[in-house]
């Protein structure tokens, strides 16, 4: 039952700051926004001093490590543990970690992204994730339907 509170909730949020956004200025609305994460800063500070917020934060260590691998093995074995964490998380990230870096040869990148692409179909169930995420299912830059390997010149 507290699973479906939560999501009410954030649903509730979402519907609401959507609603803020149409009748305030976008100045003001910035300003009310930063409220907001200073008093989540607060709570998570408070959460993280008593443990509460490790699996959270997760991923920000998990990705760090992601966008910093230096060969094909380290690339592989971090998007791994990530879809341990985080089983919604496409391939389409580790590509778009991939287009950011310099100094990564073109054809390391394919197989990079490939070998990812593989690991991500091969842990689906049915076509489907095995369960939902907190992150990767919200994120508007990997609704983009056009790969990134266009803009590379493929």
């Amino acid at each position: 039952m507290d699973g479906m509170v939560t999501e009410y909730l954030v649903a509730t949020f979402a519907d609401y700051f959507g609603d803020v956004k149409l009748y305030i200025e976008d100045r003001s609305f910035r300003r009310f926004v930063e409220s907001c994460l200073e008093e989540t800063i607060v709570v998570y500070v408070d959460h993280l001093l008593s443990q509460k917020v490790e699996n959270r934060v997760r991923i920000l260590a998990d990705l760090r490590e992601l966008a910093s691998a230096e060969s094909l093995d380290s690339f592989t074995l971090i998007y791994t543990n990530i879809l341990e964490h985080q089983p919604d998380c496409p391939s389409e990230v580790v590509e778009k970690l991939v287009a950011l870096r310099e100094g990564i040869p073109r054809k390391e990148a394919k197989e990079v992204v490939q070998e990812c692409k593989e690991i991500y179909e091969n842990s689906l169930i049915d076509g489907n994730p095995p369960k939902s995420g907190f992150v990767f299912g919200k994120l508007k830059c990997l609704t983009v339907k056009k790969g990134i390997w266009g803009k590379l010149g493929q």
